[in-house]
C-alpha cells in the first residue's frame, strides 16, 4: 500500500512539474517573435571605416551560439552575416526557437543571413518556406557605404544556374557603384581540404568564381565545413568560417566567427575570434521544447496526473479494505 501512494506522489509531483514548465514557457514564449529579414535592396547608411561579423553553422548549439552574439555585441559591429545552418532541422518548432534566441541576444544591427541545407525542406516550391518567413530571401543584395554585399543561396552543394543567372544579372548592374564587393554563401566553391570534397567545384562553383572574377568581387565567405579555412580561387580570397557550434570536423580549431573591418580605401581585414567551448546549459530545454513539442509535455502531464490519482484512490481503497 505504501508502495503504491509513493508512486502515486512522485506521478502528482511529475505532473505539476511539467505543468509548471508549460505555464512558464507560454509566459514566455506564447508570440513567436518577428523574422530577422536582412535590408534586402536598401542602401544603410554609413561609411568606412566600419566593421561586420561572419558566422556560420551553429545548428541547435544554443550555448556556443549565445557566447558568440554576445562577443559580437561587444565588438559594436554595424551588421551581421551569417552563411547558414542557423537551425538543426528545418521545422517550425526549431524555427521559433532560434528567433528567441535572437531576439534575447538583441542585437540591435542587420542580421543578414543565406540558407543552408539544414534550413530548406525537401526539393519543392515550399522547400524555402519556412526559412524565408523567418529571414527572407535566398538571394537579394544590399550596401553599406562604400561597400556591397551579396547573399546567395546554394542549397545541396550545387549552385544552380537560376542563382548564378540572378548574381551576374545583380553584379552587372550595381557592382560598379561600389569600392568593395562582399558575397556570401553556404556552401564554398570547393574543398579545400587535400582529398576531401565536403563541397564540389564540379557542381557550378568554377562558373560562381568566374563570375566573381568577372566583377571584381573582393572576397567570398561561406560555411558549410565545420572548420576555418582559407583558400583563393580566381584570385579572389574565399573564407570558410563553419565553427558557430556544430559539430567539428578536421582541421578541428575552436569556436569562432570572424571580424571584418572594411577602411576608406577598400582595403578588407578578416580576423578569426576564438570564443570558449561553454557547457550547453539549454540543451535539455532545446530538446524538450524543440523535439517534443508543449503539447506533447500536456500529454505526459495527463498521463500522470491520470495515474497519480488512480494509484492514490486504488491505495486509500486496499487501506480501508486491509483496516
Amino acid at each position: 500500500m505504501q508502495g503504491r501512494q509513493r508512486i502515486a506522489l512522485w506521478c502528482l509531483i511529475g505532473a505539476g512539474l511539467l505543468l509548471a514548465s508549460d505555464l512558464a514557457w507560454w509566459a514566455t514564449h506564447s508570440q513567436v517573435p518577428p523574422g530577422r529579414l536582412p535590408p534586402a535592396g536598401e542602401s544603410l547608411q554609413g561609411k568606412a571605416p566600419f566593421t561586420f561579423a561572419v558566422v556560420g553553422d551553429n545548428r541547435g548549439n544554443n550555448a556556443v551560439f549565445d557566447e558568440i552574439l554576445a562577443s559580437i555585441r561587444q565588438d559594436g559591429v554595424s551588421l551581421v552575416i551569417h552563411t547558414g545552418d542557423i537551425v538543426k532541422d528545418c521545422t517550425d518548432q526549431n524555427y521559433e526557437w532560434i528567433l528567441h534566441e535572437l531576439a534575447e541576444t538583441d542585437l540591435g544591427v542587420p542580421f543578414c543571413a543565406v540558407p543552408g541545407n539544414h534550413d530548406v525542406g525537401a526539393d519543392g516550391p515550399d522547400m524555402y518556406l519556412l526559412y524565408e518567413r523567418a529571414f527572407g530571401p535566398r538571394r537579394y543584395w544590399f550596401s553599406y557605404g562604400n561597400t556591397m554585399f551579396v547573399g546567395l543561396a546554394s542549397y545541396g552543394e550545387t549552385h544552380r544556374q537560376e542563382g548564378l543567372d540572378w548574381l551576374d544579372e545583380t553584379l552587372s548592374r550595381y557592382r560598379g557603384g561600389y569600392e568593395d564587393c562582399i558575397v556570401f554563401t553556404h556552401v564554398p566553391p570547393r574543398d579545400p581540404r587535400a582529398g576531401r570534397h565536403h563541397a564540389q567545384s564540379e557542381s557550378g562553383g568554377e562558373a560562381m568564381m568566374s563570375l566573381l572574377k568577372k566583377h571584381s568581387v573582393t572576397a567570398l565567405f561561406a560555411g558549410h565545413i565545420h572548420s576555418y579555412l582559407e583558400d583563393e580561387m580566381e584570385g579572389i580570397p574565399i573564407y570558410i568560417t563553419g565553427g558557430a557550434g556544430a559539430e567539428r570536423v578536421a582541421p578541428v580549431v575552436a569556436y569562432h566567427y570572424l571580424l571584418c573591418a572594411v577602411q576608406p580605401d577598400g582595403k578588407l581585414e578578416v580576423r578569426k575570434v576564438d570564443v570558449p567551448d561553454v557547457a550547453n546549459t539549454d540543451y535539455l530545454e532545446y530538446a524538450f521544447r524543440v523535439k517534443f513539442p508543449v503539447a506533447a509535455s500536456l500529454v505526459g502531464a495527463g498521463v500522470l496526473l491520470l495515474a497519480g490519482i488512480f494509484l492514490a484512490r486504488d491505495g486509500v481503497r486496499l487501506g480501508r479494505a486491509g483496516g
